[in-house]
């Protein structure tokens, strides 16, 4: 992927604060900017895939009013904590084999 340079404005308090963090790091105003970067896009990009499926669930109760009862939730929930809790076989908790 070609690179390329983009330029952004800073408040002087803000660029003071990354120069101070650089040399507390070791690390250049660059670096930290660019991890900056990565780390909200990563935080924004989970953010914006879980909007689309809450959206896409809305949408599909819209359309077809499908609900789970909540004591069918509760009994599958239970069963996961029972299948997660033993071992069928012997009767020892993974929590015992580990």
């Amino acid at each position: 992927m070609a690179k390329s340079t983009m330029g952004v404005r800073l408040g002087e308090e803000t660029q003071s604060r990354l120069e101070a963090l650089g040399r507390a790091r070791d690390r250049s105003p660059h670096y930290l900017m660019k991890a900056a970067i990565e780390r909200f896009l990563d935080v924004e990009e989970a953010l914006e895939e879980e909007r689309l499926l809450v959206t896409s669930r809305w949408e599909k109760y819209k359309l077809t009013g499908e609900t789970l009862d909540h004591a069918d939730v509760k009994a599958w929930a239970d069963g996961l904590d029972d299948s997660l809790s033993s071992d069928p076989e012997s009767g020892d908790t993974k929590a015992d084999s580990a």
